[in-house]
């Protein structure tokens, strides 16, 4: 049996797959004891969390309409803090096991490929794409009154033509200077992915921010809900927008529909995580969440060319998520200590095995089927 046979078979046979994810996680729990510095923490990496003084100024610029002023100082606030290199590493790393996945629906076989820097473009306008978003978040909160509020119509409200349109509308403007590219390369399935990639990029960024607040505890969450949910949801726009430039007649009426109900779906899923009126409905928002990634997954089964990939999809992903869960054992392990990052990693591998197990069963080659 030559090297590819074996690990075409190897990645398909569910032992292999979960002897692979205990070592892994096992190697990660072991050198997390090992690097066990409790008495070490806070590190730099929480210094200056705390500074909100950039912003502030932001809004006192918000409030006399300085908007110029603003939108080319909301990068410098956004981007100036490289200071918490642990937290901007897990949440590069996050990125880039969902970047990986990409890369291999795409079936690339080389970073020599083509598509290697277009994807890589995406993702950086992916980042990018907090910028615009910043800046709306302070002009929708000036000109049409636009505050995070925990009652239910004003909440719902917030999320849905704060929250959702503005990031999902941020993140396609950024994608429009890459438009150019994908249609000339007429090509449906990497429009889908290069859009996902700017997605990815948006959730790269995001999550430094709740990685930071949470000291690392949110990271396999994010990369199980927000980093996936970012990416469908862009590639999705993206796919519809593509097709709408190729095929405006009959395609662009169908883009503005999708691109209203995935910010109507963005906004209602954060609206039944945070709004306790919602909160005993809260199934809604995994409904919607799960929909959205139904959609994306059927959009790849579909544009996919037929064929077997030397590893499976489903090992990529398992490696993937268990390498992050390693490295979030070992990052909490070295800022607080061993036991809580046990805890941690106790608490997530039981709240999000049903994420887990919706990811495994909807990957275009698949081994689950119940």
């Amino acid at each position: 049996m030559n090297r590819q046979n074996y690990l075409r078979a190897k990645t398909r046979d569910p032992a292999f797959l979960w002897r692979m994810v205990v070592g892994i996680i096992g190697v990660g729990v072991v050198l997390g004891w090992l690097v066990d510095l409790r008495a070490a923490a806070p590190l730099h990496d929480f210094a200056n969390s705390g500074n909100h003084n950039g912003w502030e100024r932001l809004e006192a610029l918000a409030v006399k309409g300085q908007w110029w002023q603003v939108w080319w100082d909301v990068p410098r606030e956004i981007f100036s803090d490289l200071s918490r290199p642990g937290i901007i590493t897990l949440a590069v790393f996050a990125g880039v096991c969902w970047l990986v996945f990409l890369w291999q629906v795409l079936r690339v076989r080389s970073p020599w490929d083509w598509r290697v820097p277009t994807t890589l473009v995406a993702l950086a306008l992916g980042v990018l794409s907090i910028w615009p978003t910043g800046f709306l978040i302070l002009y929708q909160e000036q000109r049409w009154q636009l505050r995070e509020s925990l009652e239910l119509v004003p909440g719902l409200r917030f999320f849905i033509f704060g929250v959702g349109l503005r990031e999902e509308l941020a993140k396609l403007v950024c994608l429009l200077p890459l438009m150019p590219v994908l249609l000339r390369k007429r090509d449906e399935l990497l429009a889908l992915v290069a859009s996902a990639c700017v997605g990815v990029g948006f959730a790269i960024e995001e999550n430094i921010g709740y990685f930071t607040g949470s000291r690392g505890t949110d990271t396999l969450g994010r990369f199980l809900t927000a980093n996936p949910f970012h990416m469908a949801a862009t590639g999705l726009i993206g796919l519809a927008v593509y097709r709408a430039f190729r095929h405006p007649r009959n395609w662009g009426p169908h883009a503005l529909g999708i691109f209203g109900l995935l910010v109507f779906a963005h906004g209602l899923y954060d609206a039944f995580i945070v709004l306790p009126d919602l909160a005993e409905y809260s199934l809604f928002g995994t409904i919607f969440f799960a929909l959205v990634l139904y959609q994306f997954f059927r959009e790849l089964r579909t544009l996919r060319p037929s064929g077997r990939d030397t590893i499976s999809l489903t090992a990529t992903f398992l490696c993937g998520l268990s390498l992050l869960t390693a490295a979030t054992f070992i990052y909490i392990s070295a800022i607080a200590g061993a036991r809580l990052a046990a805890d941690t990693l106790l608490t997530d591998v039981v709240g999000f095995a049903v994420m887990v197990y919706l990811f495994l069963r909807e990957m275009p080659e698949t081994m689950v089927s119940v």
